[in-house]
């Protein structure tokens, strides 16, 4: 008797799954993710932001999704470009603000249907007094940018990488 239970449990599973892509989604294998060339068009002085950024992402994988990352031979790779970034004054007030735009690539080397470009813009204001170009204000704005790819790798619902 228990056995029909267990399996008319495994039957009706198996059915809402064909039709529940988030229950089908349990059955996917997990994606690897490969961290391939970031490079920069910009000159941000005493800093290399998009080696920085590599890091930075990596680090932030193997904190959250230690599985997923590998070296090389990644289901996807993520790549980008810093393209550009502008100072920028706010009125009547002592600030200003930097804004770094980055473009990313997602290769999805096993559903190419699923390859995106996407430019993110990060911004962080700052005091006029302050250097714009100081470790702090950069690291803040690698860590946003951070957190912006993320979020879209591994939590937009048209990109399925599973997390385990």
């Amino acid at each position: 008797m228990a056995y029909k239970k267990i399996f008319f449990v495994f039957i009706l599973f198996f059915i809402v799954s064909c039709y529940d892509s988030s229950v089908s989604s349990f059955f996917d294998e997990k994606k690897t993710i490969e961290i391939g060339k970031f490079s920069e068009v910009v000159n941000i002085p005493k800093r290399s932001i998009s080696l920085d950024f590599k890091k930075n992402i990596e680090d932030y994988i193997m904190k959250h999704n230690p599985h997923n990352l590998v070296i090389k031979n990644g289901d996807v790779v993520l790549e980008g470009i810093f393209l550009n970034y502008a100072i920028i004054p706010i009125e009547n007030y002592p600030l200003k603000k930097i804004k770094v735009t980055a473009k990313i690539y997602y290769i999805d080397n096993l559903e190419p249907e699923k390859n995106w470009e996407k430019c993110f813009v990060v911004s962080e204001e700052f005091y006029n007094k302050k250097n714009f170009f100081s470790k702090e204000i950069i690291d803040k704005i690698i860590s946003k940018l951070t957190v912006q790819v993320y979020r879209k790798i591994f939590y937009d619902y048209k990109n399925t990488i599973i997390i385990e």
